[in-house]
């Protein structure tokens, strides 16, 4: 199988200008400091503190509840700040006639006291029942108290624990697909210190039954992430499994590599195209993709570390008769679509939709004149401190991207309908055939913190989260 480093298609020349160690600063701030903080308690110490006088003469005093007061005006501001709703940058697809349709949100996942990080969610319907596989966790970043669960039901409301698996390591990006009449699990393993993501090795088992599962083996490259795996037919009714990952240094200061490779079994992968499995290098992981009716391929990923073509998200299209050779936009979208899932709908013209992560503002805030490090830098820090929500787009077709995409009204990402109580920490999706397989009847699976809508992403993932599931189904004009 060709390495990693192979070279990349001519055309597609995205370069990573530069790298950073910033991640690794920024979580010893949240893990160590900001996590374990009383914030009510930081905020009346502040007041408290600006009521001590300088000197104990009038005029002292006066300056003090003088400053006390300010403490409180300011906190006062910047909570009625907080309340303002953005309005969404995205142009609205409603004049196509799509709609989502979704139904009650169901929590699947249980409280089980410091164990309150339910995340990262996978989910399939398998031989009559809806399988579904988290990441439970005492926080968001990794940690040896990480456990793997699988939970099955019939009905989306009563849930059953079928396979816990726990290796000290933490666990996570659990992706469940069904190939050969098994039911593949692939996950990643990290070491558990919460300072890093430091990768150990992907790992895959098999199921019949969705309550016997085999020994976990070793799977894909060293270091090598899948993010989407599909299995369809080919034109001679064989299936066949296509696996979008990334593998490289990502948040260092080296490539990231986009591969997309094919399998036959399930266990080993080859490149699509005689070319290599490389499809792009640069900033770019979490990337998600689809077929349109024509069996041309869509795919969109998180363009966090940035490269040549700026930060945000990028939009990846191929042809069928050559699959390994991705074009993407000159110009990243600003916008970040944080951990990616597409389908493409039953009825209408085959549309493709997107889940993910919502947020109103940009990615790239940096001013452009700043250097590539301190733009990559204060780019994550921003987009740790603001709000995040969901939502489903509908990706317009390939011949309606423009490359003026960065303008609200030709953004190709245009949002259909944002979900409610997704808040703070939310935005990893997994979508499932509904029971009976009618057309276009889906189930929803996310996870989302237990917080206010205004509240940053950053806090989402110091508090709470549940995973929840809901019926959607998909209407056309």
């Amino acid at each position: 199988m060709p390495a990693a480093d192979e070279p990349k298609p001519a055309d597609a020349e995205d370069k990573k200008i530069a790298g950073g160690n910033v991640i690794p600063l920024l979580l010893g701030l949240v893990t160590e400091v900001l996590a374990k903080l009383d914030y009510k308690l930081c905020f009346w110490t502040l007041f408290g503190v600006a009521l001590v006088p300088w000197d104990l003469h009038f005029y002292g005093l006066l300056q003090a509840f003088g400053r006390a007061a300010l403490v409180l005006f300011g906190g006062f501001f910047a909570i009625v700040a907080s309340y303002k709703k953005r309005p969404s940058p995205f142009p609205n697809c409603s004049k196509h006639g799509l709609d989502v349709l979704m139904g009650k949100s169901i929590q699947v996942s249980e409280d089980s006291g410091h164990l309150h990080a339910n995340n990262n969610v996978s989910m399939v319907s398998f031989k009559g029942e809806y399988v579904l596989a988290y990441r439970k966790s005492d926080v968001h970043f990794p940690s040896a108290q990480t456990k793997l669960l699988v939970v099955t039901s019939k009905d989306l409301v009563h849930w059953e624990q079928t396979y816990e698996h726990h290796t000290g390591n933490d666990l996570r990006e659990m992706l469940l697909f069904i190939m050969g009449g098994k039911l593949f699990m692939y996950f990643f393993s990290l070491v558990p210190e919460g300072k890093i993501f430091k990768p150990i090795h992907m790992f895959g088992t098999t199921t019949d039954d969705a309550r016997t599962w085999k020994e976990p083996v070793k799977v894909c490259k060293k270091g090598e992430v899948p993010w989407d795996i599909k299995v369809y037919k080919d034109d001679n009714g064989r299936e066949v499994a296509y696996k979008a990952s990334y593998l490289g240094d990502h948040y260092g200061t080296d490539d990231v590599c986009v591969l997309f490779e094919r399998s036959y079994d399930g266990w080993v992968w080859e490149p699509i195209s005689e070319d290599g499995a490389v499809v792009y290098r640069g900033g770019v992981c979490e990337v998600a993709f689809e077929f349109t009716p024509k069996g041309d391929l869509v795919a969109i990923g998180r363009n966090e570390d940035g490269d040549s073509t700026g930060f945000g998200t990028q939009l990846y299209f191929a042809p069928k008769d050559n699959l390994g050779k991705w074009t993407s936009l000159s110009v990243s979208l600003p916008w970040r679509f944080d951990s990616p899932r597409m389908i493409r709908t039953d009825g209408g013209d085959g549309e493709i939709l997107l889940f993910s992560r919502y947020t109103a503002d940009k990615y790239q805030l940096a001013p452009s004149w700043l250097s590539f490090q301190a733009q990559k830098t204060l780019n994550l820090i921003l987009c740790s401190v603001l709000p995040k929500s969901a939502a489903v787009y509908r990706i317009a077709p390939h011949s309606e991207w423009s490359e003026d995409s960065q303008a609200h009204k030709n953004c190709p990402v245009q949002v259909i309908r944002q979900f409610e109580q997704a808040f703070g920490d939310t935005g990893f999706f997994s979508v499932a055939r509904e029971l009976g397989e009618k057309p276009d009847e889906w189930v929803v699976a996310n996870y989302s913190s237990s917080c206010n809508s205004h509240a940053p992403w950053i806090y989402g993932q110091l508090t709470q989260t549940n995973i929840f599931v809901s019926k959607c189904n998909i209407t056309h004009a």
